[in-house]
């Protein structure tokens, strides 16, 4: 029957998913309280089942929080702000102000520069299943020629030179990728294409960003508090049962021996 509704429901996945995740809850969970139930009653071994569930959340929320795995949030990424040919000094934006000066020139390669212009590919030139229209039709039509980039210190208000483990906060990240379009270049025959070099003649593209540092942690956070809080409210349950059961003994009258 088991098979019959979770494993042969294959024409919706997520009645399929729903059926297996409610049978894992029964099996898993279910037959743990079943056999406290049967040993400790209905309501402690609920408690204990509770506890223990809770508990054991508890730790791998941490675990999560800590290592930034499991149940996470929004991984970090670059935001495309605005795509210009014109000169950025001259921009409205306060932060591009005198442009390039006040910014830290990123070398070509450099891993920050590989995935900020990653971030810019699809701003530049969109898949055609997107339906938007880009500057460039493809992502090998161009190649980037520089990169900056300001901003991104960590801080702690009211604190100027905080440490690291309290400096919680972030001022904006921003990075800047310049592209050029490619020189039109012939391929001999039997050699290997030519390695792409921009074309001077063609504009410089200037992308700005800015960074998005996700919530990675801030999921497995909340279930390590919300188990946490679960857990404590068991365990205080069943603190109180026993000392109910400690005064109840205490009080019970002894039995009367031999005279």
């Amino acid at each position: 029957m088991i098979e019959t509704l979770a494993f042969a429901l294959k024409w919706d996945p997520q009645i399929h998913g729903l059926l297996v995740v409610l049978l894992a809850i029964v099996l898993l969970p279910g037959s743990v309280y079943l056999l406290l139930a049967t040993n400790l009653g209905a309501r402690v071994g609920f408690l204990v089942a509770v506890a223990g569930l809770f508990g054991w959340m508890t730790v791998m929320g941490v675990i999560w929080t800590v290592y930034g795995i499991g149940f996470t949030g929004n991984p970090p990424k670059w935001n495309v702000q605005q795509i210009t040919e014109a000169n950025l000094s001259s921009s409205p934006r306060s932060v591009l102000a005198g442009f390039p000066s006040g910014w830290h020139k990123i070398a070509i390669g450099d891993p920050n520069e590989t995935a900020a212009a990653a971030a810019a590919d699809p701003a530049l030139a969109p898949p055609a299943t997107s339906g938007k229209q880009g500057l460039f039709a493809a992502s090998s039509d161009y190649i980037p020629i520089a990169a900056y980039d300001k901003g991104g210190e960590k801080y702690f208000p009211g604190w100027t030179h905080a440490p690291n483990i309290i400096a919680f906060f972030h001022k904006p990240h921003y990075f800047v990728v310049q592209v050029q379009r490619v020189k039109p270049q012939v391929t001999a025959p039997g050699q290997p294409p030519p390695k792409p070099v921009a074309d001077p003649t063609q504009p410089v593209v200037s992308v700005l960003m800015i960074r998005d540092l996700g919530n990675v942690r801030q999921k497995p956070g909340q279930v390590a508090v919300s188990s946490a809080i679960i857990f404590g409210v068991a365990c205080y349950a069943l603190h109180r049962r026993d000392k109910q059961a400690m005064a109840a003994r205490g009080t019970a009258l002894e039995p009367v021996g031999r005279g």
